[in-house]
């Protein structure tokens, strides 16, 4: 993961995850498969034209297909909750990465959009890697996106053995968080020679770390890295755009995926918990394939997640799936789903 302390060390070794020493509260651990794969990192938006623009056509993801038309689907609604709405999603590509970037417009429902700061609870943030930083920065800066690092230009982290990186924090129109970085070396990827994107993962701002820790480790199975201590090096905070506070955080590996996610904690700083629905723009959702819905739905219940889907219970979608959509403590909505009886 590309973020901060770790981030300079990072710039000449490979990540190895291991898994976290056990907290000091009761936990039951789940049982081994519990999550299988992973689908998306979906973002809602106010208006789906403008968001692509901004991602397709300013930061250069790959949208091989066109946005489907507004549609509402039972299933979804019943999913999300969301009664009487229609809905679209468009699908992007991270050339280099296994994960998928999907936006999802709502209308026929009462929305109200988020504007989170970075060290909010809830804020989610896209992590792209790239060839080249510069040519980003002038597609950035033409198209008038918010850069939230200290003075509009990316910052400097030297890291062991001369290694280098270049990284900067922007906002996207509906106020979801981008890091960039470009690091020399550069690290291996399978992207295309003629891409700039070479990688990418995704990050999300907590209220506890510890208790955010407990629900993915614990119950989903996620093997996570042990929380790094409170840091506020003035360098770091001035990239993030958050003056004055300090940070610990913890990354993870998905299972069944090589799809890396990090968890960020912020003190010192005034924070302000997101409380969202699925159709309000600035929500974040994660898609995450199960081996056993109900029980991962009980798992994640008791938890401390609250199911959204209609009647709190998981709905069949097409070819006999089954989803459910939770919010986490922490507002990150997660979107489980099960292909047949048990995810093999």
């Amino acid at each position: 993961m590309l973020c901060f302390r770790s981030l300079a060390a990072k710039f000449a070794v490979t990540v190895v995850l291991l898994p976290a020493g056990t907290p000091a509260w009761a936990q039951t651990p789940a049982d081994a498969g519990t999550v299988v794969g992973v689908g998306g990192f979906s973002h809602i938006v106010t208006n789906l034209e403008k968001s692509v623009e901004f991602y397709r056509d300013v930061l250069d993801l790959e949208m091989p297909n066109p946005p489907r038309a507004f549609d509402s689907t039972p299933w979804i609604i019943d999913m999300g909750n969301t009664p009487g709405a229609q809905s679209r999603p468009a699908i992007l590509h991270i050339p280099g990465s296994k994960l998928g970037v999907e936006l999802i417009d709502y209308k026929d429902i009462d929305r109200q959009a988020v504007h989170p700061r970075f060290q909010d609870p809830g804020a989610a943030s896209l992590i792209l890697t790239v060839r080249d930083i510069d040519p980003l920065m002038a597609k950035l800066k033409a198209a008038h996106a918010h850069i939230n690092s200290k003075g509009g230009e990316p910052g400097t982290i030297v890291g062991p053995n001369g290694s280098r990186g270049r990284v900067v924090f922007v906002q996207d129109p509906d106020g979801f968080f981008i890091e960039i970085s470009q690091r020399d070396p550069a690290p291996a990827t399978t992207a295309p020679a003629s891409s700039n994107i070479i990688g990418g993962a995704f990050e999300i701002i907590v209220a506890d770390l510890d208790r955010t820790l407990h629900l993915y480790r614990d119950v989903l199975g996620f093997q996570t890295q042990p929380p790094t201590p409170f840091d506020g090096t003035k360098l770091m905070m001035d990239i993030a755009g958050t003056p004055g506070a300090q940070f610990r955080r913890s990354s993870a590996m998905i299972p069944g995926t090589s799809v890396l996610m990090a968890f960020m904690e912020f003190k010192d700083i005034d924070r302000k918990p997101l409380h969202t629905r699925v159709q309000d723009p600035g929500t974040a959702i994660l898609q995450v394939r199960v081996r056993d819905l109900d029980a991962t739905v009980r798992a994640l219940k008791a938890a401390g997640a609250t199911v959204i889907s209609k009647n709190g219970e998981p709905v069949t979608g097409g070819n006999s799936a089954r989803f459910c959509m939770l919010r986490d403590p922490n507002n990150l909505f997660l979107e489980l789903f099960q292909v047949g009886q048990r995810a093999e």
